[in-house]
């Protein structure tokens, strides 16, 4: 399986690249790296266009730039070969290699997404390489969200809430320097 951490967003709520924000000591994609390792056997980030640093980084292909975390998941599909993908959002910082290591457990066919807070969240997931031609399909038509595509997946909840809280502001970083990690 092929881990792939979404850090290719624009940030505009959070003022400055969220993907490179450290916390205790380590930015957020590599957090979300770190987090997706013990089920993957490489992990890839999508960061933004002309911000690479790293050789495990990719941009957007040129034709689904700025389209969304589908179009981050679609890239990294089409240029790394594998039968499952490990989705992690990079700006989820709390959520443990535990979470993955569960929704590996749950696999068959389908896709397979994390349940918390009362939500599904379709960006702590895991995704077969039989979606690439859905993924591209939905792309094409300008459709951008992830969410239509979870309809048929396998839903593994958690009742750890804070675990898959998103930072999209510095009012929830600063929020976010309070809590511990597991």
């Amino acid at each position: 399986m092929i881990g792939i951490v979404l850090a290719g967003g624009k940030s505009r709520r959070f003022g400055s690249p969220k993907w490179q924000v450290r916390y205790r000591d380590v930015s957020f994609e590599e957090r979300a790296r770190q987090t997706i390792a013990t089920t993957t056997t490489a992990q890839w980030s999508v960061v933004p266009a002309r911000q690479t640093t790293a050789p495990h980084q990719l941009e957007d292909d040129h034709e689904w730039r700025g389209m969304g975390p589908l179009a981050g998941i679609v890239t990294v599909m089409r240029h790394v070969p594998s039968d499952w993908y490990a989705v992690c959002a990079c700006d989820t910082p709390l959520v443990p290699p535990d979470v993955y290591e569960r929704l590996a457990t749950e696999r068959g066919d389908r896709p397979i997404v994390a349940y918390a807070d009362n939500r599904i969240h379709p960006l702590i997931a895991l995704y077969p390489r039989s979606m690439l031609a859905q993924f591209e399909a939905a792309l094409r038509r300008g459709e951008r969200a992830v969410m239509p595509h979870v309809t048929e997946a396998t839903i593994v909840s958690f009742e750890e809430r804070d675990w898959f809280k998103n930072v999209n502001t510095q009012h929830d970083f600063e929020a976010l320097l309070g809590k511990e990690v597991e």
